[in-house]
């Protein structure tokens, strides 16, 4: 006899936008926990690139490099970073690397916290989904 699919519900982090992140994998944990996952072996090489060319001062490809990180976030309901990330991509086309050095630190300081909430996540995804 077949068990009745539970219905059991993840409450993400605050950090988390949950009704977005929810809405975009149905509500497929799995395939969230995936997701997250996937974005934390990526995550190093992406905020490795974008330290690389703001220390080159090189703007158009710091805002390259921000512009290919910032589909992650949305990818795992981090949507206030990634409209940080759109912001400061903008900004790149306008300012040199040396203008943009305040709000890069600020961004910067945003990209490491991410990973670990991002870390965070998905180890209690991975505990959830064991259950």
């Amino acid at each position: 006899m077949q068990q009745p699919m539970s219905d059991k519900t993840f409450v993400f982090s605050d950090a988390i936008n949950s009704t977005y992140i929810i809405e975009l994998y149905a509500g497929d944990y799995v395939m969230i926990e995936e997701t997250f996952s996937d974005v934390l072996m990526e995550y190093d090489g992406f905020v490795q690139k974008i330290n690389t060319c703001f220390r080159q001062g090189d703007s158009l490809a710091l805002k390259s490099a921000i512009h290919k990180i910032k589909p992650l976030f949305g990818f795992v309901g981090l949507t206030d970073l990634q409209s940080n990330c759109l912001r400061f991509e903008d900004a790149c086309l306008t300012s040199s690397c040396a203008d943009l050095a305040g709000d890069y630190a600020v961004l910067f300081e945003k990209l490491i916290g991410a990973k670990s909430i991002i870390e965070s996540e998905h180890a209690r995804l991975v505990a959830f989904n064991g259950q």
